[in-house]
């Protein structure tokens, strides 16, 4: 099983080590070569200086030696023939030096060497008087000279060999470093990248549980892997999504009650207004009938609201759409209907054009939206106002306006109008003030049909609502 850091901390001191151990390794390895190469470049040296002093040393002893034989021959001195020797025998001893320094040189230079000198020291031991054997002793030192040169051009040559070697050395050490310094970094990548995962895997599953609080899903139990500081966070987060769950219910729980306690009277009410306009409990006159109507409009604007508020939930929670084709003339003239007390109040005028007569939609949702906008535009009418609904069909989406006349809204007002709750700053046109949600819902029903709602220019009327929704292929 792969091994995972358990804490923040560990995490931490794994990346460390990460970092810094394969620079150490580097460094460590670099160090060690490279003194090993100092060793060798001092070895180097060391040979070479002492072959060239001892090149030099060997050379001026043959010079003197050949001296000593000369005076020898000249004069016939033993004591002469004495230092002879004795030189002789240093000159020996430093061609052994210098042959034990060229290691593994195949060489005869150094045993010519030999045997021309001892055959010039018994030469010279048996020197008769004769001229001749003189001349042949002393020629002899012509041929020490020759394996002179010879043995120097030996020793260069060995000297050259030995820093040919060292720079190949030095080349081979300089592609091992590389190929150390590319293995190194391949592992270092390899190991970020295992610490990206580890410290990435929990932050996008954190963020991923924070979305899906966000859109208030919350049906998945949260559980976040990784160091145990995020999977305390992970529990966190597990405690809020139950407690928001349970808000959630209670809230809903309200609400069905509030709806009962709410639409009860509301219903007798509206069932007594009903009763009064049909003259069921006797004929009203002209203002009594007045009065009746108006309170039959306000309580159906008044169901209206309460029903908004109590669907909010529904409305923007619920995806499932059930779409058919909806007659939409016929539901504007419904909605007009609805509204056709206020409409007169107001001395309104509404006109509506439209070049298709169904579009696929959910009738719940869609009517829910219509009826926002229609409910807006009476009410945010001035007196004597204008209406104008308007819908087509442009690259297979259904169109529609809805403007009306009155005051323009604000800068301000625009980015906030489709917020839940929220109350613009125009005045509104009725007796009972609205409840901020409307819009609200009417965009979340018009998202859940893959469309959109939004505030647009109208070229004649102040404000105009522009409604986009695709149709069912589009939709899928």
């Amino acid at each position: 099983m792969l091994w995972r850091p358990r804490s923040i901390l560990q995490l931490m001191l794994f990346g460390l080590i990460t970092v810094v151990a394969p620079l150490c390794v580097a460094i460590f390895y670099t160090v060690q070569t490279l003194d090993e190469l100092a060793r060798q470049n001092q070895s180097v040296n060391q040979q070479t200086i002492s072959l060239t002093r001892s090149s030099q040393v060997f050379e001026s002893s043959l010079l003197d030696l050949e001296r000593r034989a000369g005076q020898y021959v000249a004069l016939g001195d033993n004591d002469l023939l004495d230092l002879f020797v004795h030189e002789r025998e240093q000159l020996l001893i430093t061609l052994r030096q210098i042959e034990s320094t060229l290691v593994g040189v195949q060489s005869d230079a150094g045993s010519s060497m030999r045997s021309t000198q001892q055959q010039l020291y018994d030469t010279l031991q048996s020197v008769p008087d004769s001229g001749a054997d003189l001349a042949k002793a002393l020629s002899s030192f012509e041929q020490l000279a020759d394996g002179s040169a010879a043995f120097r051009d030996l020793v260069q040559s060995y000297v050259d060999q030995q820093l040919d070697e060292l720079g190949m050395h030095a080349e081979d050490i300089q592609q091992s470093l590389m190929l150390m310094v590319a293995l190194l970094a391949v592992l270092t990548f390899a190991f970020s990248l295992l610490l990206i995962y580890w410290i990435n895997t929990p932050i996008k599953q954190l963020e991923r549980q924070i979305r899906q609080l966000g859109r208030g899903d919350m049906s998945q139990e949260i559980r976040i892997s990784g160091p145990s500081e995020i999977q305390l966070l992970g529990t966190q987060l597990e405690w809020l999504r139950t407690r928001l769950d349970e808000l959630e219910k209670e809230k809903l729980q309200f609400l069905r009650h509030m709806s009962h306690e709410l639409k009860t009277p509301l219903a007798s009410l509206r069932e007594g207004a009903d009763l009064l306009a049909e003259g069921v409990a006797g004929e009203l006159l002209g203002k009594q009938q007045e009065v009746v109507d108006i309170i039959q409009a306000n309580s159906r604007e008044l169901q209206r609201l309460i029903e908004n508020l109590l669907d909010y939930n529904q409305m923007i929670h619920s995806q499932h759409l059930l779409r058919e084709p909806l007659a939409l003339q016929d539901l504007w003239q419904e909605l007009i209907a609805a509204h056709q007390m206020t409409i007169e109040r107001k001395g309104l005028q509404v006109s509506l054009d439209g070049d298709i007569e169904q579009w696929p939609v959910d009738e719940k949702k869609f009517t829910a939206v219509l009826d926002n906008l229609m409910s807006n535009a009476v009410n945010y009418s001035p007196l004597q106002g204008r209406i104008n609904i308007h819908w087509r069909v442009e690259h297979d989406n259904l169109m529609m306006e809805v403007a009306n006349s009155g005051e323009t809204i604000s800068d301000v007002d625009k980015d906030k109008i489709f917020d839940p709750f929220y109350q613009g700053s125009n005045s509104r046109h009725g007796p009972i003030k609205g409840s901020g949600i409307g819009l609200s819902v009417a965009r979340e029903c018009m998202q859940a049909h893959g469309g959109s709602l939004s505030l647009v220019e109208h070229p004649v009327l102040a404000v105009c609502f522009h409604l986009e929704c695709p149709g069912l292929e589009k939709k899928q």
